[in-house]
């Protein structure tokens, strides 16, 4: 096996520098890269999904803790969760099977969010990625380091 190539038992299996699979409990997604307007439109679809989530509980999401924001907005949050990777997902996947909030409440992690994000920002050469998402919840990612 390649350097850096993950087993099938982890979350994610890459399957080239452009592809990668995940797996979340028996569903599997393929993560493409995305073409440089693709990735574009993702950079206005993340930025917005923040945007759209502070709007819908009145408040910076960015102040708030995971537990809080989940507890207090968890529907709202499963819901703009889920058009994101919905968004994501479908890109150069024509069978792709769109998931639901519920489905997302019940089977993603903080930690799957993470690592998809991670392998986003890999995929398509975005170095913004992680420090926009350190930058708007610096709390929320001091306390999963934690």
């Amino acid at each position: 096996m390649e350097e850096g190539m993950k087993t099938d038992t982890e979350l994610m299996l890459k399957l080239s520098d452009a592809q990668t699979r995940i797996s979340v409990g028996s569903k599997q997604f393929i993560l493409n890269e995305m073409s440089i307007g693709r990735a574009r439109d993702f950079g206005i679809e993340i930025i917005g999904a923040v945007d759209r989530l502070s709007t819908l509980t009145g408040k910076d999401v960015s102040e708030m803790n995971v537990a809080q924001l989940l507890n207090e907005y968890g529907d709202k949050v499963f819901e703009i969760i889920t058009d994101v990777l919905n968004w994501v997902f479908c890109y150069k996947n024509s069978g792709y099977k769109k998931i639901t909030s519920a489905w997302v409440s019940e089977n993603i992690s903080v930690r799957i969010i993470k690592e998809i994000v991670k392998e986003i920002a890999r995929q398509n050469g975005m170095d913004w990625l992680l420090p926009f998402f350190a930058d708007k919840f610096t709390k929320t990612l001091r306390q999963l380091k934690g």
